[in-house]
């Protein structure tokens, strides 16, 4: 992943930032940029076939070999409630289930953080999210963005340092923790977290 590159240009024009051989030889990626003009959510894909190549070509999609498919925006609040009812009342697939985590998103300090501050909500005035794969996530001990509210600092944090595990007092009996605790263990086989919750901080 290229882990939020800075791109200002044409979102048709954005495969041109990836190595096409790399990208099928690892089968496809994830991945984020940070700056590109009127998008928020976007695919990249080929066609093999030459006359559909013509046709993406003639409708404005480019020469390939990668062709973008974007959306304008990111609307969680619309996009997460669809998303459940899609699942819940037409038994729908949102997403191909893969046996586990693949990408997670890992708490970042948005500006120098001093040791005993309590982080606020996230996505707030002191942390922002980072995209990074989950076996980083887990082997660094990353601390989640979705569970930052309520931690009390150890030390101080620079701006942009990613926030550990280490690095706070989780609040006390927060189910949250507990949730995060079964996960790593049943997806992963690690008890840290458990072990960490039950030693309280």
């Amino acid at each position: 992943m290229s882990r939020g590159a800075k791109y200002e240009g044409d979102v048709m024009k954005i495969g041109t930032l990836y190595d096409i051989e790399e990208l099928r030889r690892l089968g496809g990626i994830v991945d984020y940029v940070v700056g590109t003009p009127l998008t928020k959510v976007y695919c990249l894909a080929e066609h093999p076939d030459p006359k559909q190549q013509h046709y993406l070509n003639l409708y404005k999609m480019g020469e390939g070999p990668l062709y973008s498919f974007f959306l304008p925006y990111h609307l969680v609040h619309f996009e997460v409630p669809n998303a459940i009812a899609r699942v819940a009342l037409l038994r729908d697939s949102v997403a191909r289930p893969l046996g586990g985590p693949v990408v997670e998103v890992c708490a970042v300090a948005k500006r120098d953080l001093k040791a005993g501050e309590v982080l606020d909500d996230y996505g707030m005035y002191m942390t922002y999210g980072e995209a990074v794969n989950a076996d980083e996530m887990s082997h660094s001990r990353y601390l989640p963005e979705g569970l930052v509210e309520g931690c009390k600092l150890k030390r101080d944090i620079i701006k942009d340092a990613v926030l550990a595990y280490a690095d706070v007092e989780l609040p006390q009996g927060r189910i949250a923790d507990q949730l995060r605790a079964q996960q790593y263990r049943h997806f992963r086989g690690e008890i840290w977290l458990e072990e960490r919750i039950k030693g309280r901080n």
